[in-house]
């Protein structure tokens, strides 16, 4: 009995070092090296994310892909040596979701859709919350036992713009929803473009005083009107205006040169790229009448922030451009 049970120990003893030893030779193939990264968020915005997120997407066979969290200012991160392409973007969204996230040419951020309850909004999806983005698309990390320094400065990639607009007959409406169409709805982080799905954004509204105000943010414009590509997309805005009688008035006004990009002249210096403004006000010089309508029988006339009410008694259409 007792020869079995040395014999067993002995076995038992030889698998735990032949383990090890694997373990070892696993760990020797990968070799890591300390990466720093140093976030600066001077002039980029005073309301400071939680924390990011960063991704290494290795190039090479000899990299490994490493995907962890860091402190909002950065910190160490340990990688093995190769060529990678490398995401980092704060973690800290409400509307902003992540998706494609095996590679660096596909991950992208997008909205998810507004779910209104209302006919005619299904496509409608939400305008994104402050995303800051920063791409490196060769980094060459070597065996070092030095640790190597990144300093770097994240991007805005989202742009928010504001408008009024007067308006006439604001006694006869209930309710106002409206749209953005043609503008970017995601973003690729790492080939830093963004693309337009053709799905509306929702516009944040405010009626009060003989104006329609109004808020809404995008990923920007589209790459191809961008890069003045021969394809004219339009950016147009579209309202919905609900009457007291439950008819609705549809109006569409053409913004494509206020929410083009700046050019030249902005806050980038020779050779920079300019910075966009943080807040594009679009100057909409059309005014609004709607007609008139004759009061409901119960006297409910003006507006009305509760669409439940109206739910089931008609379709509404947004058009989408």
């Amino acid at each position: 009995m007792k020869d079995i049970t040395r014999l067993l120990c002995m076995v038992l003893l030889s698998f735990l070092v032949v383990t090890g030893c694997s373990r070892r030779d696993i760990l020797d193939d990968y070799p890591v090296s300390g990466v720093e990264v140093r976030l600066d968020w001077n002039g980029v915005t005073e309301k400071l994310p939680e924390g990011v997120r960063i991704i290494f997407y290795p190039k090479d066979e000899k990299g490994r892909k490493i995907d962890t969290y860091l402190s909002v200012t950065g910190g160490e991160v340990k990688v093995p040596s190769g060529h990678y392409a490398v995401v980092i973007y704060n973690y800290d969204t409400e509307t902003v979701l992540i998706r494609g996230e095996e590679s660096y040419e596909t991950i992208q951020a997008y909205t998810n859709f507004c779910k209104l309850g209302i006919a005619g909004t299904e496509k409608m999806v939400w305008g994104p919350d402050p995303l800051y983005v920063v791409n490196i698309d060769d980094l060459d990390i070597q065996n070092s036992e030095e640790t190597l320094i990144l300093k770097l400065k994240p991007k805005l990639v989202i742009r928010t713009y504001s408008f009024s607009i007067k308006v006439q007959g604001l006694s006869n409406v209930s309710n106002v929803i409206g749209s953005i169409g043609g503008m970017a709805d995601h973003y690729f982080l790492g080939k830093a473009y963004a693309m337009c799905d053709d799905y509306p954004i929702n516009i944040d509204l405010n009626v009060k005083a003989g104006k329609i105000e109004g808020v809404f943010t995008t990923f920007g414009l589209p790459e191809a009107i961008i890069t003045r590509l021969e394809i004219k997309l339009p950016v147009m805005m579209n309202l919905m205006i609900i009457k007291v009688d439950n008819s609705v008035q549809e109006v569409k006004i053409n913004i494509t040169e206020a929410v083009q990009e700046p050019t030249g002249g902005g806050e980038g210096g020779e050779g920079e790229e300019t910075k966009p403004p943080a807040l594009v006000e679009v100057e909409i010089e059309d005014e609004i009448k709607v007609d008139d309508v004759e009061t409901p029988p119960d006297g409910n006339g003006g507006m009305n922030g509760d669409v439940d009410d109206w739910e089931d008694e008609t379709d509404i259409v947004i058009p989408v451009e």
